[in-house]
């Protein structure tokens, strides 16, 4: 996905596929679960609920951190994708 793409997502707002959260905790969990039992969808981290972007400091495993630990709170499994973007 381009920023472009990225920031056209972000202006449409929050919706049943996209879900803004400010930080990484158990209730993107919980959204990464009820999108996998529905169509899909996207969560943005570091974004606030009127879409303005807060942003999040990352290590470079960062993501793969997260990733990890959907897997291991999730039963059967859940392996999202995820990807990084700076706001520049």
């Amino acid at each position: 996905m381009t920023k472009e793409q990225l920031q056209h997502i972000i202006s449409q707002g929050e919706n049943e596929a996209v879900e803004f959260k400010q930080s990484f905790t158990k209730a993107v969990i919980e959204t990464v679960v009820a999108f996998s039992n529905t169509q899909g969808g996207k969560v943005l981290i570091g974004i606030d609920n009127s879409g303005v972007v807060k942003g999040v400091t990352t290590a470079e495993e960062t993501i793969q951190k997260w990733i990890n630990e959907i897997k291991q709170n999730t039963n059967p499994q859940v392996i999202p994708t995820g990807q990084k973007y700076s706001k520049d």
